[in-house]
């Protein structure tokens, strides 16, 4: 009874309009933070399959060198038994055993997470993977059994598992991790995959090695973070020579570092888009980010979407693999149709004049001068 009469007493201490006032201020607070979530988090479309390749990862056949087969730590075994066990319930297929076991010591080495106090932020079980993150209840991911067949089989349609895709099979150890929201560098990748192979054939030796012949690595970038992540990755390519053009990729380097300036930022919808360019060609060049950041008014001035609304909703490519473009050429049409599929209707293409007409399922088309390919988000729904 304690805590409703201080209530009362509350109340009565302040009157009901100031109350009412406090509440209304609350709930305007909250639908402020909530309108501009958006700007905060990233408007996320994930591709999937084969789009997420770059040319040279889709030929199957690499097989890293392991290292040496050993007996496992006891409380390792245990668990890396329960694994396969787990697997074995959902398909026979042997790479399904080793892309868990990746998965598992990329996320926690293979040990287990039994913390005392669990919140829905709390990394659990040997995929670490968190309730809030919609992949299950704190039961399901503390148990090996559970959690493993939630990484293989998805959580839902927003929480895709290994094997969703069909092309699973045929992908690198890395796409494996990706999938699933595990983003690690390539060393790590390879490590976690050499110790899941060791692991495997100590406990069943008797498999073959062709059975375990996957797809090729590759330097996939994922696709899904925050802003900042995002420019990081793009910051990497650039460092690589994979990403290259003009003064306005400065912009992506001062987002990575957390120096840039008002009205220089970047849309993140267009961040990614230039990272599915860089996960299908070798090399990407850019002209055109966000004009505002530099008082360029030319082509369509204010309304242009490298300017409107703060500027960073566009981006043109100039080149490919180090050819030059015009936005209707065979390089310009893969890329266009490798993100028609996987960017938000209302997004545009520039250059419709310099192609034969084409029905896109999202993009819409405008003409534009035929020396680069304009692609923007600023009217997406």
């Amino acid at each position: 009874m304690a805590a409703p009469l201080l209530a009362i007493k509350v109340v009565v201490a302040i009157g009901p309009r100031k109350i009412l006032a406090i509440v209304l201020i609350a709930l305007l607070g909250i639908v402020i933070a909530a309108a501009a979530l958006p700007a905060l988090a990233i408007s996320m479309f994930v591709p999937a399959g084969s789009a997420l390749r770059q040319a040279y990862c889709m030929a199957p056949g690499s097989a890293p060198s392991s290292r040496a087969t050993g007996p496992l730590p006891v409380a390792e075994e245990v668990l890396v038994r329960e694994v396969i066990s787990a697997v074995a319930t959902v398909t026979p297929e042997p790479k399904a055993k080793l892309a868990a076991l990746t998965a598992a010591y990329a996320a926690s080495n293979m040990t287990r997470a039994d913390p005392a106090t669990i919140t829905d932020d709390t990394p659990l079980g040997v995929y670490r993977r968190t309730i809030r993150g919609g992949w299950g209840s704190a039961e399901e991911l503390q148990d090996p059994a559970a959690a493993t067949k939630l990484v293989l089989g998805g959580a839902g349609p927003n929480r895709p598992g290994i094997m969703t895709e069909p092309s699973w099979i045929d992908e690198p150890a890395g796409w494996w991790l990706s999938t699933i929201g595990i983003h690690v560098e390539g060393p790590t990748v390879s490590s976690a995959e050499a110790a899941a192979r060791n692991a495997l054939t100590t406990v069943e030796p008797g498999l073959p090695p062709e059975d375990l012949t996957i797809g090729k690595s590759c330097n996939y970038l994922p696709v899904d973070g925050d802003n900042r992540e995002l420019a990081l990755r793009l910051v990497s390519a650039m460092d690589e020579g994979r990403l290259v053009g003009s003064d306005y990729l400065q912009q992506l380097r001062d987002i990575a570092n957390g120096t840039a300036h008002a009205h220089c930022g970047v849309d993140s919808r267009i961040m990614q888009i230039l990272l599915v360019a860089l996960n299908t060609f070798e090399q990407v060049a850019v002209s055109d980010l966000n004009r505002r950041c530099t008082g360029s008014l030319e082509g369509a001035g204010e309304n242009s979407s490298h300017y409107r609304e703060g500027g960073g909703m566009a981006v043109d490519i100039y080149a490919l693999e180090g050819a030059p473009i015009t936005g209707g050429d065979n390089l310009s049409m893969q890329l266009l149709t490798t993100i028609d599929p996987l960017v938000a209707p209302g997004s545009r293409a520039g250059q419709s004049n310099c192609r034969t007409e084409t029905n896109f399922e999202h993009l819409y088309s405008f003409e534009d001068v035929c020396n680069h390919l304009h692609l923007d988000v600023a009217y997406a729904r």
